[in-house]
């Protein structure tokens, strides 16, 4: 296969993940996304519609533009998506709307790096000699492989959820970790709010900056994340993360003393 035919096929292919992306951020409901971005035209509830916009005219442009404006599309789109991936790293994944993902890592960042290395290569070769049709099943079958794997990824994360056994151990302590810069954070601590002061006093809140701080066992669950504690201060069940999981565990643990108006009764 020559170069400028690996053009016309290879460099299509990566509008695949922006198509899928895209219009998992459209469709989703804006309220309940992860989204990292706190201020600026890209804030929730407009930016994720933006930025899937966005994408969806990059996959457009890498399909129809002639030439080395299609690798120069790809390029700004996964040059931009590796930068924002690398700045939101340890944050919980919207990259593809609702879809469960493991929080931004190394395999996010690498994963765009390498199509915006592909696109600067195909800058580089000769334009391919393709049709707008060769381009246009690269890019379709491009789609369909990301969305298998997209589909493949959330069955197997949700899965693993619901076999997760309940905790059945007392939890006495947790130790809750956040970030500032994490929407879903402070929608927690909202949440939390209105809980008893006896059980918020158990409660440990550690603020990180990314996922390296996380310690190992938390590893890969983003923030917010939590683990419950005994009596001694030893982990007990498994961490959780999410609003849901993380405030299911605080409202476990076992409060030792009683309202004042139940004693003697």
């Amino acid at each position: 296969m020559s170069l400028s035919a690996l053009n016309d096929m290879a460099l299509p292919a990566v509008a695949g993940p922006l198509v899928i992306a895209g219009a998992a951020k459209l469709m989703a409901d804006s309220g309940q996304l992860a989204w990292p971005i706190r201020s600026g035209p890209l804030a929730l509830p407009w930016g994720p519609r933006l930025v899937g916009t966005a994408e969806l005219l990059a996959a457009v442009g890498i399909v129809f533009l002639p030439g080395r404006w299609a690798a120069a599309s790809a390029l700004l789109a996964y040059a931009a998506l590796t930068a924002v991936a690398a700045r939101t790293k340890g944050q919980k994944c919207a990259c593809f709307g609702l879809a469960r993902l493991a929080a931004i890592g190394k395999t996010h960042i690498g994963t765009n790096a390498a199509g915006a290395l592909l696109a600067a290569v195909a800058l580089a070769l000769p334009p391919g000699d393709g049709g707008i049709v060769t381009r246009a099943v690269a890019a379709a079958v491009g789609t369909a492989v990301m969305l298998g794997v997209l589909l493949a990824i959330d069955r197997r994360l949700r899965t693993a959820q619901e076999a997760t056994l309940p905790c059945t151990e007392q939890v006495s302590a947790v130790r809750m970790y956040v970030a500032d810069d994490c929407p879903s954070c402070r929608s927690l601590k909202h949440l939390l709010s209105a809980a008893e002061p006896e059980r918020l006093a158990l409660v440990t809140t550690v603020t990180v900056a990314k996922e390296a701080e996380l310690p190992g066992v938390l590893h890969g669950l983003g923030v917010p994340c939590a683990i419950g504690l005994d009596r001694t201060g030893m982990p007990v069940c498994s961490p959780v993360s999410g609003i849901g999981a993380v405030k299911a565990l605080v409202d476990a643990i076992t409060l030792t003393h009683l309202p004042a108006d139940t004693h003697g009764r």
